[in-house]
């Protein structure tokens, strides 16, 4: 079992990433390979951190969702039976194996009910059906490799196009990956996965918030990684 790291990333996150592979350096042991996606355009300020593998993908005019659809592909960047999701502004915390996100050899979705969320009815024009939980808790997040493709082709059969194209013709930022993604294999892929409430799990990483800027923060990362 190869559980692989997966990082969406692009040139504003890059000062952010450099923390988040410090990190997978000191605490993480049994993954795989780590791989950073990132914009074919943001190739020339990409500073390689060690081992990551890069991956270029396609430039899009709006790479939230262009990002978005990335994870939703990761299964065709890596070799991994698993696949880690972690972003940028992300960084472990303390010793950290695939075991961690895994119960019984399945890979751990967590779900939380009654949150407040705008995203229900959003998800619910992209999957057809409401959702019954909120799905993005925390990073990271962890999927079996084989569901990408079935989430993938049910989004082609119910809306005659690839995910890639229906993603890309969504109004201004109303697509949420991770929640039209956990919603599906609630239904169709219920037992292939463990359900767990975030509680039930441990926190192994910190996500700050690159959108509020990074040097805040830098004090509080040195001091992680330091420890």
């Amino acid at each position: 079992m190869i559980c692989d790291i997966f990082i969406r990333s692009y040139r504003d996150d890059f000062q952010w990433l450099k923390y988040c592979l410090r990190s997978c350096d000191k605490f993480l042991s049994g993954f795989g390979t780590i791989h950073v996606a990132i914009p074919a355009s943001d190739m020339g300020v990409y500073k390689h951190h060690g081992s990551e593998v890069v991956h270029l993908v396609e430039n899009w005019d709006d790479d939230y969702l262009g990002q978005q659809n990335t994870k939703l592909h990761a299964d065709q960047y890596t070799h991994g039976d698993f696949i880690l999701h972690v972003d940028s502004d992300c960084i472990f915390t303390s010793p950290t194996t695939p075991d961690d996100f895994m119960v019984g050899g399945r890979a751990v979705i967590l779900h939380e009910d009654g949150v407040e969320t705008p995203w229900p009815p959003i998800v619910e024009r992209t999957i057809g059906f409401h959702m019954e939980s909120e799905y993005m808790r925390r990073l990271p997040i962890i999927y079996p490799k084989w569901i990408y493709g079935g989430f993938r082709e049910f989004i082609k059969k119910m809306h005659g196009m690839e995910l890639k194209e229906w993603i890309k013709i969504q109004p201004y930022r109303e697509f949420s990956e991770f929640n039209c993604l956990g919603a599906w294999a609630w239904k169709y892929a219920h037992d292939g996965v463990e359900w767990r409430f975030p509680h039930e799990m441990p926190t192994k990483a910190k996500q700050f918030w690159s959108w509020g800027g990074i040097d805040g923060c830098v004090e509080e990362m040195e001091k992680i990684l330091a420890e």
